[in-house]
């Protein structure tokens, strides 16, 4: 027998949908308190905030004649007509929030309206709507949530200890402030102060209140603003050593608003490239400020969706924001100076002080370049043998330009004469090169410069050697339907393939460099289902790895010095993974750690 169902149960089960948890309230009444155009939010919170959940503001308040219609389904001020829908400017216009609220506690909303000037009070408890009493505090609104889900045991009974709401509550409220720099947002838990942001000047200024409780540096930290066609994009960003193992601190924000938007994090990332080793993301906030009919946010209850009519223009703004604007940092040693080399000057400051010595870390700029190359994604393959030949080569290199030192040589080109002057050290513990350049030392990782320098020279050089015994290759279905699309791309890297039977394919001729590591072309063939550019970099990389000298080779004067001189020519000192090869210490803080500071 169909039915209808009873109000209250319905109201229920629609309440449901938008409030999950003590965070889906915070958010809602976030939602009007900004909407309301407030400059403080304090929020209180009891039990996690199932037991009570408070936001206090100084908006402009509620009429009372607005008050009477509060509280009912789809009730709202913010939109009037269909029209609405297409240009919403508000956070809120669903009208099902306080509806939802009111449906599943006891939502009490006590405010002042600075129209009227009048002060109203409705309570209304689990669908249970009370009369309106004239009392109120003297400027904005209270909004309270009290027992959540008390009379609905088996929704109370899915929530999760008052001391993990509490923390979502808490990284909500961090979610929605970094938006909003000129409104402050406090939190009190269980009568403890848990969060005070006061009011920032800009959007760095708010985020880096988040950053620096993660212990990152105003100096890693970049602003970047763009203005495109009926948007704006403001990124704040961290360099290439600010990152972390997942993608969480890549926030979009739209209109103000925190969405799930995952094609604008890939944007992000591919901003970075390879500035961060594979498996690494960046810290990064992205707001953008899309004009009302292009985007559209009635999708989700909850409003954590968005539809963006131009999304393409975003996304490539992204990317090209965070390629031009973000630069590779260059770790550098930081010396601390021992106490007992202080004066008492520096001692003393609150009975105690240790002075620290900390030295800029400028971006890693050769004399002759000004721009990066494109960045391919990371790959992570590593190897054990040693290229014997690269180190043959090498040596003959430095034995010709003695030779020619000796001799009356040409000028030199305009890149030679660009080429810093160098000391050549040693090796450290068969990995690090040890160099002394213009008053500073370098530590070279072996392994990831000569990785970087033949991907390069692969790069630029792809000569083919056409094999006598075709390679024979063994696919699944997905692989080989994947090869019969895009077989023409491995051609274009010097990789041939001709197709044998269903599954069974054959490689003819490969690049002279691949000869030597043909089982790992096979494996590379038969699992990887990447795009043109992707394939490229990624199979480059491999090779570079497999043929670069290992960590672990000892290596001669001859070839290191060859190996420092292509280091010295490169854009960027970072493997084709995105790791970071090179490390410096400058004299000044060698000095400062041995107490020479005279």
């Amino acid at each position: 027998m169909i039915r209808l169902l009873d109000p209250r149960l319905a109201s229920r089960i629609a309440a449901g949908e938008v409030i999950e948890r003590p965070q889906s309230i915070l958010r809602e009444f976030l939602d009007n308190s900004l909407d309301a155009g407030c400059t403080e939010i304090r929020v209180e919170i009891e039990g996690g905030g199932i037991d009570r959940l408070s936001v206090i503001d100084n908006g402009t308040g509620i009429t009372r004649k607005d008050l009477e219609v509060l509280g009912n389904r789809h009730a709202t001020s913010k939109i009037h007509d269909e029209d609405d829908l297409y240009s919403i400017t508000t956070l809120g216009f669903r009208g099902e929030a306080l509806y939802s609220i009111g449906a599943v506690s006891k939502l009490t909303i006590k405010t002042h309206s600075a129209e009227t000037g009048e002060a109203s009070t409705l309570v209304i408890d689990n669908g249970e709507r009370q009369e309106i009493i004239s009392s109120g505090p003297d400027r904005g609104t209270i909004a309270t949530a009290e027992n959540l889900f008390s009379d609905i045991p088996a929704r109370r009974a899915f929530l999760k200890r008052a001391q993990t709401e509490a923390q979502m509550i808490r990284s909500l409220l961090i979610s929605k402030a970094l938006a909003f720099p000129s409104v402050r947002f406090s939190l009190v838990s269980d009568g403890a102060l848990r969060l005070d942001w006061h009011k920032a000047e800009t959007l760095k200024d708010r985020v880096m209140m988040l950053y620096r409780s993660e212990g990152i540096a105003d100096a890693d930290v970049e602003s970047l603003h763009h203005d495109g066609e009926n948007f704006s994009v403001d990124i704040i960003a961290g360099n290439s050593a600010v990152r972390r193992s997942d993608m969480k601190e890549i926030r979009i924000y739209v209109n103000n608003r925190p969405v799930e938007e995952f094609s604008l994090q890939q944007a992000v990332s591919y901003g970075y490239g390879e500035l961060l080793p594979g498996g690494s993301y960046p810290y990064a906030a992205v707001f953008i400020h899309d004009a009302p009919e292009l985007a559209d946010f009635n999708i989700h209850p909850a409003k954590r969706e968005v539809k963006l009519r131009n999304r393409a223009e975003i996304h490539h703004a992204i990317t090209e924001m965070l390629k031009s604007g973000i630069r590779r940092k260059i770790p550098r040693i930081e010396p601390v100076q021992p106490e007992f080399y202080l004066d008492d000057a520096k001692r003393t400051e609150n009975g105690r002080k240790t002075e620290s010595f900390r030295s800029p870390s400028p971006s890693y700029v050769p004399r002759q370049f000004t721009s990066s190359p494109a960045t391919p994604k990371p790959v992570s393959t590593e190897y054990t043998e040693t290229d014997k030949a690269w180190l043959e080569k090498a040596k003959a290199l430095k034995e010709r330009r003695q030779q020619e030192e000796v001799s009356q040589k040409p000028a030199p080109t305009e890149t030679e004469k660009n080429i810093p002057s160098f000391r050549y050290i040693g090796q450290a513990f068969n990995l690090f090169l040890i160099v002394e350049i213009e008053g500073e030392l370098w530590f070279i990782d072996q392994h990831a410069a000569h990785e970087r320098i033949l991907y390069d020279e692969l790069v630029s050089q792809k000569s083919v050697q056409k094999l006598l015994v075709p390679i024979h290759i063994e696919t699944d279905q997905i692989s080989s339907e994947f090869l019969d699309e895009h077989s023409q791309v491995y051609t274009k890297l010097g990789i041939m393939l001709s197709k044998r039977d269903d599954g069974e394919w054959e490689i003819t001729a490969l690049p002279a460099s691949c000869r030597p590591i043909e089982t790992e072309i096979v494996d590379f063939i038969t699992s990887s289902r990447l795009d043109e550019k992707e394939l490229e970099s990624k199979l480059f990389a491999v090779i570079a790895c497999r043929a670069a000298i290992k960590a672990g080779d000892s290596i001669d004067r001859w070839s290191a010095e060859a190996l420092i001189e292509k280091v010295l020519m490169l854009d960027e000192p970072a493997c084709p993974h995105g790791r970071t090869f090179l490390i410096k210490l400058s004299e000044k803080d060698l000095r400062t750690m041995a107490g020479r500071t005279s």
